[in-house]
C-alpha cells in the first residue's frame, strides 16, 4: 500500500513565499515521518512542485500520475474565491483545471479558496478540501508560528484522525495564538480571523487510510 501526496507551494509569492516554503518543507518532513513510523509496508510516493515546476499549462499533466485514486493534495500560496495562484498566475481555476483534483483531499493555506473553488472542486469528485473562506493571514515575523498552527491539521491527519477531528484540532492551534500573550493583540485577532474562516467541504470523517492505494 501507498500514500500519494501533491504539495504546490509559491516559494516566490508576494510577501508570503518564505511562509510557502517553511510550509512546504514541513509537509515534505511530516510525510517521510509517517512513512518511517508505519510499520505496516505503507510507502509514500510524494510529488513536490514550486513556481518553476508547475504553471496553468502543464498542472494536468503532473497532477495525472495520481489523480486515478486517492490522494493527498497540499497548496501554499495566494488564492481568491475562484482561484489559487502560483507566481502571480492563476494555475487552478473555476473554469480551468479543476476536474485535475478528482479524488483529491485538498489542504490549503490560500486566501479565499474556501468558496466558490471549493465548491466547484467538490462538484468534481474532490472527496475533501479543508481552507478559508477568508483570508489566510500570517502575521509579519512569526511565520514559523503560522507554519507550526498550519502543519498542524497535517500532523493530526497523518496522525490517523478524521479530517473534522483534525480541523479541531487546528482550530485549537488557532485558539491557543489567539490567547498568547506574547503576541501582539493584531496578531491575536488575525489568528482569529483565520479559526473563524476555517471550512470543511466533502466527506469529513475521511482518514489517511482511506487514502491508501495498492
Amino acid at each position: 500500500m501507498k500514500l500519494n501526496a501533491v504539495v504546490i507551494a509559491d516559494d516566490v509569492a508576494e510577501n508570503i513565499g518564505e511562509l510557502c516554503v517553511m510550509l512546504k518543507n514541513s509537509t515534505n518532513q511530516m510525510l517521510e515521518q509517517f512513512q518511517q513510523a508505519r510499520n505496516d509496508g505503507v510507502e509514500v510516493d510524494h510529488f513536490t512542485y514550486c513556481h518553476d515546476t508547475i504553471n496553468k499549462h502543464n498542472l494536468s499533466e503532473k497532477i495525472s500520475p495520481v489523480n486515478a485514486n486517492s490522494f493527498l493534495c497540499c497548496w501554499y500560496g495566494h488564492g481568491s474565491d475562484t482561484s489559487f495562484n502560483m507566481n502571480g498566475e492563476r494555475i487552478v481555476t473555476t473554469t480551468d483545471n479543476h476536474y485535475v483534483f478528482s479524488n483529491a483531499v485538498i489542504y490549503t493555506f490560500s486566501c479565499m479558496n474556501g468558496g466558490t473553488l471549493a465548491d466547484v472542486l467538490i462538484n468534481n469528485n474532490v472527496r475533501a478540501f479543508v481552507g478559508y473562506s477568508g483570508n489566510a493571514n500570517c502575521p509579519y515575523g512569526i511565520d514559523n508560528v503560522t507554519c507550526d498552527i498550519a502543519m498542524s491539521f497535517v500532523s493530526s491527519l497523518l496522525g490517523g484522525k478524521t479530517i473534522n477531528n483534525a480541523v479541531e484540532d487546528l482550530r485549537l492551534s488557532y485558539e491557543d495564538a489567539m490567547f498568547n500573550e506574547e503576541l501582539e493583540p493584531f496578531q491575536r485577532s488575525w489568528f482569529q480571523e483565520n479559526r473563524d474562516g476555517l471550512v470543511i467541504k466533502g466527506n469529513g470523517f475521511l482518514t489517511i487510510n482511506d487514502l491508501l492505494v495498492a
